[in-house]
C-alpha cells in the first residue's frame, strides 16, 4: 500500500492548512472556553467542501479516500481539535451508510451530508456496553413496516447537534450470538421519541458535545434498517 500523497492530496492539505491558519486558529481558544459547538466553523468547512472529503463524487463528495480524510483531519487538528472532530465524526457517522446502506439510502442521505447541510453521528456506546457491543440493551422491535426503538446511548460525539444518526439496536431478542443480533438504523433527529439527555462536562475538546441520547418508542421505517 502506497501512503505517498498524490498531487490532489497535497493541494487539499495545503488548502485546509491555510484556511485553518486564517479562520480556525483565531477561534480555537474561544471555542474551548465557551464549550459551544462552532457552527461558524461547520459552515466554513461546508463552504470549502471540506465536509465532502469523506464522500465519493457519486454521492456529492470530492474524494472518498481514507488517506485524504486523515490528511485533512490532521491539518485541522494542528489548530483546533474540536474543529477536527466536525470532519472526523461526519465521516464516522456516515460510514455505515456508505459501506452497508442500500442504494436508495445512500442517495437520500449522503449528498446532504457531503454538502454539510446535515451533520452525522454514530450511536453505539451505551451505559453498560462500550467496547463490548454484545452487551447492548437498546431494542428495536418490528411492527409491520416500522421498527420501534427503545433504549439509550451515552458518550455520543456530536449526538446533540447531529441531524442524521446511525443507531445500533438489538433486533433478535432470542439469538445465541449477541453480536449477530444487532442492526443499524438511520434515525433522524426530528423523529418523535428521540431525546437528548445530558452533555458531558469535559476538561478539553469542549466545543464538541458528548451526549446522552434516549429513544422512547421511536418509530423508524423498516427501509432505514
Amino acid at each position: 500500500m502506497d501512503f505517498a500523497l498524490n498531487e490532489e492530496q497535497r493541494q487539499i492539505r495545503e488548502m485546509v492548512h491555510d484556511l485553518c491558519l486564517e479562520r480556525v486558529e483565531p477561534r480555537a481558544a474561544q471555542i474551548d472556553e465557551s464549550g459551544e459547538f462552532p457552527w461558524d466553523i461547520k459552515d466554513l468547512f461546508a463552504k470549502h467542501d471540506i465536509l465532502a472529503i469523506p464522500f465519493t463524487p457519486a454521492y456529492g463528495g470530492v474524494s472518498g479516500s481514507a488517506l485524504t480524510l486523515i490528511v485533512a483531519v490532521e491539518e485541522i487538528s494542528k489548530f483546533c481539535v474540536t474543529s477536527s472532530l466536525i470532519l472526523s465524526v461526519q465521516s464516522l457517522g456516515s460510514l455505515p451508510i456508505w459501506l452497508a446502506g442500500t442504494e436508495e439510502q445512500k442517495r437520500r442521505y449522503l449528498p446532504p451530508l457531503a454538502r454539510g447541510e446535515r451533520l452525522a453521528a454514530y450511536a453505539l456506546t451505551e451505559p453498560g456496553s462500550g467496547s463490548d457491543a454484545g452487551g447492548m440493551r437498546t431494542r428495536a422491535i418490528r411492527h409491520g413496516e416500522t421498527y420501534v426503538i427503545n433504549g439509550s446511548k451515552t458518550f455520543i460525539t456530536g449526538g446533540s447537534v447531529a441531524d442524521t444518526l446511525v443507531v445500533f439496536a438489538r433486533t433478535d431478542q432470542d439469538g445465541d450470538t449477541p453480536a449477530r443480533n444487532i442492526s443499524a438504523f438511520i434515525v433522524e433527529k426530528t423523529m418523535p421519541g428521540f431525546k437528548i439527555g445530558k452533555l458531558e462536562k469535559k476538561l478539553g475538546i469542549r466545543g464538541s458535545p458528548t451526549a446522552q441520547l434516549f429513544f422512547e418508542d421511536l418509530e423508524v421505517p423498516a427501509a432505514n434498517r
